[in-house]
């Protein structure tokens, strides 16, 4: 827009210049042709950059385009200045075609410009070439100071884009670590839980249990006194109570402990000589199905390492609008465990139609080699008796 700015003022400018040049047709012609020629060089100059563009993915035509405009571009300015030789009113615009070959890099033409002014010269309008000479080299000056305002503003651009896209790459990496911090410090507490769920179950609870045991004997011992066994009772009674409520404490803390995806995590690193992948993608996953989903994993994960020799497999849980998908594809030999007909399969079909769900196993399509297990669970479970 810059230059396109510079070369209607340089225009404006030049129409002036054709009251000193000498009364000709070519005066009349000279704003015309002026005018197609820069319109011409401005098009094609813009033509040869997408033709570049186009020719890095090694077309034949934009290649051969390109070349075009850049033999057709010097030569259509060298044809207006050659033309202003013979006719001295061309030299008015000779200026406008100087800023075109220093703004456009048009190789010698920027520096040959000023022969093109011979012509108003020898034909006696001196007054018409020095001041079109003058204006020639304002003309050079502003196409410098153009072309370099423009290359800067393109390396703003550049840099602004590199910036841009740094402060992006930078926020995704903070949010997959404030997510990878959040996972540790949720796991961290899950472990902790289960960790003093186990200490309450181990000492409190068979604390309260002896205790219990103590106090049913106490009562037996001393059943010839109404008295003491009506208070020993009462202790008894209490003391069931509490053992109720330890164990009700401790089912709830195993309960929020159990993070099915972490479960998962760690029993597909369980096996040894299987490189394993998962794919969790349930944000609400029922305990029923959690816990029937880790234990088909469990099996299915023994069978393809101890029957099909699997050395890798995937598992992905999906969640959907109406029900939970469950797949685990290995690389073993599926044939194996379906001639063997195997209790591990039955097992994780009970699994899953306990829970209304339904159950697959065979191989993988050609030409993939290896076995799948697939398995679906409503949302709304009605478990079986």
């Amino acid at each position: 827009m810059d230059r396109i700015v510079d070369e209607i003022v340089l225009f404006g400018l030049g129409l002036p210049l054709l009251l000193l040049a000498p009364a000709a047709p070519a005066a009349v012609a000279a704003p015309l042709l002026a005018l197609i020629a820069t319109g011409v060089l401005e098009l094609l100059d813009r033509g040869e950059g997408g033709a570049q563009r186009q020719a890095s993915a090694s077309a034949a035509s934009p290649v051969r385009a390109a070349r075009f405009i850049r033999v057709a571009r010097p030569a259509i300015a060298a044809a207006y200045l050659i033309a202003a030789l013979a006719a001295p009113a061309l030299a008015a615009f000779v200026p406008l075609l100087a800023y075109a070959a220093v703004a456009q890099n048009l190789g010698p033409l920027r520096f040959l410009w000023p022969a093109a002014l011979l012509g108003a010269a020898v034909s006696g309008s001196g007054a018409l070439a020095a001041a079109a000479l003058l204006l020639g080299a304002l003309a050079c000056l502003a196409a410098r100071r153009t072309t370099k305002v423009q290359t800067e503003r393109a390396s703003l651009r550049q840099w602004r884009d590199a910036v841009q896209e740094d402060r992006l790459a930078l926020a995704e990496r903070t949010r997959d670590l404030a997510e990878r911090q959040d996972l540790e410090v949720s796991c961290a507490v899950l472990a902790e839980r289960a960790r003093i769920a186990r200490e309450i179950h181990d000492n409190v609870g068979h604390l309260l249990t002896r205790s219990v045991l103590q106090m049913e004997a106490l009562a037996v011992t001393h059943e010839d006194d109404p008295a003491l066994a009506k208070e020993l009772a009462a202790v008894g009674a209490t003391l069931h109570e509490a053992l109720g409520t330890v164990r009700a404490s401790v089912h709830d803390l195993h309960d929020e402990a159990f993070d099915p995806q972490t479960t998962l995590a760690e029993l597909i690193g369980e096996f040894p000589g299987i490189a394993g992948t998962l794919a969790f993608e349930a944000e609400s996953l029922p305990r029923p199905v959690a816990l029937a989903v880790v234990a088909i994993v469990r099996e299915a994960l023994a069978n393809a390492r101890t029957h099909g020799r699997a050395t890798s497999v995937a598992v992905s849980l999906l969640e959907f609008p109406g029900f939970y998908q469950l797949a685990i594809e290995d690389n073993g030999r599926a044939a194996n465990l379906v001639g063997e007909g195997g209790l591990g399969l039955a097992s994780m079909e009970e699994r899953a139609t306990a829970l209304g769900g339904t159950f697959s196993f065979g191989p993988l399509p050609p030409p993939r080699t290896g076995s799948r297990v697939f398995a679906t669970f409503p949302k709304t479970q009605e478990v079986r008796p």
